[in-house]
């Protein structure tokens, strides 16, 4: 009996991380990141996080990160929106980017803090004119009674010759991880998979089984 193949991406990929793994994750991390952009993976800045509320319920979302570096990422999102109301309460998160172009995924988990209002400032700053002002006509997460006046104030908001200021519920969020794994499928489901754990400052590292 045969199965149909459903790994669609290049799983020949040297990777000599999995045989050789670096003590520290943080340069590979961004190397992952980078290297999909360059084998042309769409998207390759999205992820999947995870939030849990007060009583452990998790809910995810797709976000777009604006910063990948080797101590962590980094994403924007409002205080007031489900996810910015549970980071409040359990300042952990998890996420999950996947690159189907070149079969190859990485997990994190770790705590998120809330970014500084400077900071902040300057995530907002650096968007274009558009997101700007959808950021500021939209209450994310809350009921939209109208879609055409939810449009109508972004446009409006979009063409004001003024700059923008970032909206006081507007955040940036850093995911800080104490866990990274780095997984590469392959053929017969011998996937490869490379877990590092941070206890304190220091990162240990193992392989998995598939």
């Amino acid at each position: 009996m045969s199965y149909p193949q459903t790994l669609s991406g290049d799983g020949g990929l040297e990777l000599p991380e999995f045989d050789s793994p670096p003590s520290d994750p943080g340069a590979l991390l961004v190397t992952w990141f980078s290297r999909a952009e360059q084998l042309g993976a769409r998207e390759h800045l999205a992820v999947a996080l995870a939030t849990a509320d007060a009583d452990g319920r998790p809910s995810t979302r797709m976000v777009l990160l604006k910063r990948v570096d080797a101590a962590g990422v980094t994403f924007t999102t409002t205080a007031t929106s489900r996810k910015g109301r549970e980071l409040a309460g359990q300042p952990w998160g998890a996420m999950t980017a996947y690159w189907r172009e070149t079969i190859q995924q990485v997990r994190l988990a770790g705590p998120v803090r809330r970014l500084s209002e400077k900071e902040s400032d300057a995530l907002f700053a650096a968007r274009p004119i558009p997101s700007q002002a959808s950021a500021i006509a939209s209450q994310q997460g809350e009921p939209l009674d109208d879609p055409a006046d939810l449009v109508a104030r972004a446009a409006a908001l979009a063409s004001s010759p003024e700059a923008l200021p970032r909206p006081e519920f507007w955040y940036g969020y850093r995911l800080e991880p104490e866990v990274i794994e780095f997984w590469h499928g392959t053929v017969h489901r011998l996937h490869r998979r490379l877990l590092y754990e941070r206890d304190g400052g220091a990162w240990t590292h193992r392989r998995l089984q598939p």
